[in-house]
């Protein structure tokens, strides 16, 4: 055993292929058809591993090479916004990169129990299937269950396909990462008793090959055929006489980093230059045919705080946004900020031409962007962190109500508001949905990131809440991706990086449909992780009772 472990490398260039495969298979790159077999590799060298640690090892290796090389703008926010040194950034970076995908590394030594289990002798190609099925369902379900900072798996891999993405209704991201971990474990199967076909140990190849194939193929159909009719659903809809769509204008002005503007020209001047061009573009949209029952600006994008002015220039500010309402006759739907029992919150507003005003405040807060865990009952930690917000949290997910003037026949559309972060987690929306929500309205600030893939990134994950919910989202960005997402996960109307844009909108305002996500919440990984705790309980039994027969 010592000389098979010197002999398996500490690292593997099978998991750099995967994790290669991986990165090129989401966005900016796009190729997803990579996503059926990108763990092929990885999963030889996790089945050679000679020890459980070996697999851990390898599981570790995956987790860094596909967070440095798919997430290395976590390097350029720290550089770039945090003002800490280049080597700083490329640390920064090195650490997350151990804590990036968390699911490599303690699935491992579980997958190589269960891949070994499919070439023990005692397996029949039915049990081996069931096996295979097990082994996908808890790499989904703990893929769910540990914290990540994207809350990403393999399933967002595939926003762009039509049908496929659409079973997300049943049961999220984390379904669809199912299915393409069964797949990578059946390609994986036949690679194995293509190569060594004279194992003694592995169950004749043309059962398993035909019935692995078979069952592959039928998830996929079946997936498809379903992702086919509801698509076609949801278009008919949409299309139908009797939707009704309410007209709205994002403001993409392409402000980004307002502290280095302010460095340059000072607070004051940059303020005032920040609300022109929004109060230019907005000027432009509320002139539009048909006129917008709604102007969007994004997160953040007033730079103070609304209706608690702290100064005489936050004063007239606020002053100037509500003439400016009272003149155009549109409501106004904008990020800013907002102060309450003695804390900041990042939030946004409905300002309508009565100037009454409706306020979300922001939940779900990213770490180390928006506040330092800890920090409430250890204050010194913040002077070690000036650089990052302190904010405080709203009450959870919230309904505002939009007037329609320019479409009586409606009245007002009910709206769930989601700021940037909380984008990423299905249970947050689906509760806004369920007050009563007609569309979900995200405001985003992705200008942190710069010119790097992560705007796309991002987008294709949010794209998966517009799906589960069946409701549209429109999205509304500082610098860009600003679109809107239909309910059946089309990418629509998405603006450049970078330029200063008018969005115009009609907004279907779909009828209630019913998803299993809607009636059960994100349920798939975590029912999936139950049925494995079970499934491997009865096994280790069942191989105890094996082994004293034996003796």
């Amino acid at each position: 055993m010592t000389n098979l472990i010197r002999r398996f490398p500490i690292f593997s260039f099978k998991t750099l292929a995967s994790a290669i495969l991986i990165v090129l298979a989401f966005p900016p790159f796009d190729f997803d058809f990579l996503i059926w077999f990108s763990l092929v590799p990885w999963l030889d060298t996790v089945f050679e591993a000679p020890t459980k640690k070996a697999a851990a090892l390898q599981g570790l290796w995956l987790s860094i090479l596909m967070s440095v090389m798919g997430f290395y703008f976590v390097a350029y926010v720290l550089v770039e916004y945090g003002n800490l040194p280049f080597w700083v950034g490329i640390l920064g970076l090195l650490l997350y990169s151990f804590i990036g995908q968390p699911q490599f590394t303690l699935f491992a030594p579980v997958l190589r129990s269960l891949l070994h289990e499919t070439t023990s002798k005692h397996f029949t190609s039915k049990n081996i299937l069931v096996s295979m099925a097990i082994t996908a369902l808890a790499y989904s379900s703990l893929d769910w269950l540990l914290p990540k900072l994207f809350v990403d798996t393999l399933g967002h891999s595939l926003y762009q396909r039509i049908w496929l993405r659409q079973i997300a209704d049943i049961g999220g991201p984390a379904l669809i990462t199912f299915v393409i971990v069964f797949n990578n474990l059946i390609v994986w199967k036949l690679y194995r008793l293509i190569r060594y076909r004279n194992e003694p140990s592995v169950l004749p190849a043309l059962s398993l090959c035909s019935k692995g194939l078979l069952t592959a193929a039928l998830l996929l159909i079946s997936s498809s055929l379903y992702g086919r009719y509801r698509y076609n659903q949801i278009q008919a809809i949409i299309a139908s006489p009797d939707t009704q769509t309410v007209r709205l204008a994002m403001i993409q002005a392409n402000i980004g980093d307002l502290e280095k503007i302010a460095a340059e020209k000072g607070l004051k001047q940059a303020a005032r230059e920040v609300m022109k061009s929004y109060y230019d573009l907005s000027e432009q949209a509320s002139n539009q045919t048909p006129k917008p029952d709604g102007i969007i600006w994004p997160e953040t994008a007033y730079p103070s705080t609304f209706r608690t002015p702290r100064t005489t220039e936050e004063f007239a500010r606020d002053s100037e946004v509500d003439s400016f309402v009272k003149r155009t006759q549109a409501t106004l739907l904008f990020g800013g900020y907002d102060r309450l029992n003695a804390k900041d919150h990042n939030a946004f507003f409905l300002l309508d031409p009565e100037l009454n005003l409706q306020i979300y405040r922001k939940n779900l807060l990213l770490l180390f962007g928006e506040y330092i865990p800890g920090a409430e009952l250890f204050p010194a930690i913040k002077n070690l962190f000036p650089q990052v917000g302190n904010f405080g949290r709203g009450v959870g997910p919230s309904v505002l109500e939009l007037k329609t003037p320019n479409k009586p026949a409606i009245g007002s559309v009910k709206f769930s508001p989601i700021i940037c972060y909380e984008a990423l987690f299905p249970n947050y929306v689906l509760e806004g949905i369920r007050l009563g929500s007609e569309f979900i309205l995200n405001v985003t600030n992705d200008s942190w990131f710069g010119p790097t893939p992560e705007a796309k990134l991002h987008l294709s994950l949010t794209t998966f809440r517009s799906i589960e919910t069946r409701k549209a989202q429109v999205r509304a960005t500082n610098t860009g991706i600003s679109s809107m997402i239909s309910p059946d996960g089309s990418i629509l109307s998405p603006t450049p990086l970078g330029a200063a844009v008018i969005v115009p909108l009609d907004v279907p305002l779909m009828p209630p449909l019913f998803t299993l996500m809607l009636a059960w919440g994100d349920w798939f990984a975590p029912t999936g992780f139950a049925i494995c705790l079970v499934y491997l309980t009865f096994t280790h039994r069942s191989q105890r009772s094996r082994q004293v027969s034996n003796h």
